[in-house]
């Protein structure tokens, strides 16, 4: 709590805290406005049908969904968008280079990708009105009501995509992370509610004791993701000083701090995110009637093993690949034998090579069985009656806390710059003083 209340003091970090505020207050304010051209009360009654996909699509729109709000798709479509660009740009050298080339390649990537997301946008809109497609209104021109309808769902998904680039850019910390989060606080309090609903059979006291109990264990276990995500290796580099005259030259010691977590929450959120495709489609447009076994089972994917088997294999190559974007071996192992340096006990080159390497797979390995233990445990433990409705603490815990920590780290980060900036500014004016 303190690099919150220090960040605070700061003037700048304390109106990008304020701005991010804000914009995630015009989107729980959107997710109210209507959209117009569809009969709400039927609408809202087919998305309760949804299943599963409709209750994540839900919470990841602001509760936009249920209310057939303008912003009904929320982050879906930015997500998506960001997904396959980040994709694209690993296999495509060209694209690949240009990422490469620093804010120019940066800029351009980004404008790639917001085209992605209006096409996105454009496609999960139209998909929408064609499953809302019996609940359009009836007192206009049936083409013009579903044109204002899909229309609308475009806007309000372009704009919620714009208000995550705007945290990106003038904010705190990732959009995309801010909003998860702010989208999964807002719906916490309905699973507290629901478990004491499904236990008041057993009495009032019973159970506000079960709910009380389960609010204790997701805190434990936020609190173990929090540890984990703090663990970490300090790697320990030393550099050879040669000497000219009177005069030593070399760089200094350093200290690398390797966190085990190097992925963060990412993984957990791309591979949700692309397995939930077919889903999400499959939800828009099959008849409400449905009674297609197929169709229900890839739309209520809690009780698919072929979802929990993709799941894993997504969740550690998504780990395996953000790691190494964060921290590449060989690239480390290079940089370091071109200054000079080298790690006590090994020499450069090769050697440094092969314990980096190592040393990174071990930390992936961890990471990977991290996240696929603490999210796929409360899954598997979801289909005891007894227990059901933990389905997604694990990954509610894995966002909560990862979250928090890559909102703590750029709070840090931000507090120094301007601590430098404000010691360069005192000694300029200093300067300035001694030469008047």
């Amino acid at each position: 709590m303190s690099t919150f209340t220090d960040s605070y003091k700061v003037p700048e970090l304390r109106k990008k805290m304020w701005f991010t505020f804000l914009i995630l207050s015009v989107l729980a304010l959107l997710s109210l406005v209507p959209v117009p051209g569809i009969d709400h009360a039927g609408a809202s009654a087919a998305v309760k049908k949804w299943g599963d996909t409709g209750v994540l699509l839900d919470v990841m729109s602001f509760k936009a969904l249920g209310n057939v709000s303008i912003t009904s798709l929320g982050l879906y479509p930015f997500l998506i968008a960001s997904i396959v660009m980040q994709i694209v740009t690993i296999a495509v050298p060209k694209l690949r280079a240009i990422a490469q080339t620093g804010d120019e390649g940066t800029k351009v990537i980004q404008k790639i990708t917001r085209i992605a997301a209006v096409i996105a946008d454009v496609v999960f809109a139209v998909l929408y009105c064609v499953g809302m497609r019996n609940h359009i209104w009836t007192s206009i021109n049936y083409w013009v009501a579903i044109c204002l309808a899909g229309l609308c769902l475009a806007a309000g998904a372009a704009f919620f995509g714009w208000c995550i680039e705007l945290i990106n850019n003038k904010g705190v910390g990732s959009g995309l992370i801010i909003v998860i989060l702010a989208c999964i606080i807002r719906d916490l309090p309905r699973h507290f509610a629901d478990l004491y609903t499904r236990t008041s059979v057993l009495g009032v006291p019973a159970a506000a004791g079960i709910t009380a109990g389960a609010a204790v264990v997701v805190i434990a276990l936020l609190v173990f993701v929090v540890w984990f995500n703090l663990g970490g290796k300090k790697l320990h580099i030393l550099f050879s000083k040669r000497t000219v005259g009177m005069k030593q030259y070399g760089m200094q010691n350093q200290s690398i701090p390797l966190r085990v977590c190097q992925a963060g929450t990412m993984p957990v959120i791309y591979a949700v995110a692309i397995l939930l495709i077919p889903a999400v489609i499959i939800t828009l447009v099959m008849p409400e009637d449905t009674v297609n076994i197929f169709l229900l089972g890839i739309v209520n994917y809690k009780r698919s093993v072929s979802f929990y088997i993709l799941y894993v294999f997504f969740v550690a190559t998504f780990a395996y690949i953000f790691s190494t974007i964060q921290f590449n071996p060989i690239d480390m192992s290079n940089q370091i034998k071109q200054n000079n340096g080298y790690i006590q006990g090994l020499r450069p080159g090769k050697p440094t090579a092969q314990y980096l390497v190592t040393l990174c797979r071990n930390l992936n390995l961890a990471d990977a069985a991290f996240l696929i233990t603490v999210s796929l445990v409360p899954m598997l433990l979801d289909i005891i009656p007894v227990l059901n409705g933990i389905y997604s603490a694990g990954i509610i815990c894995i966002m909560l806390g990862g979250g928090f920590i890559e909102l703590k780290l750029f709070m840090e980060n931000a507090i120094s710059v301007e601590e430098e900036k404000a010691k360069a500014a005192s000694k300029e004016k200093k300067k300035n003083k001694y030469a008047k």
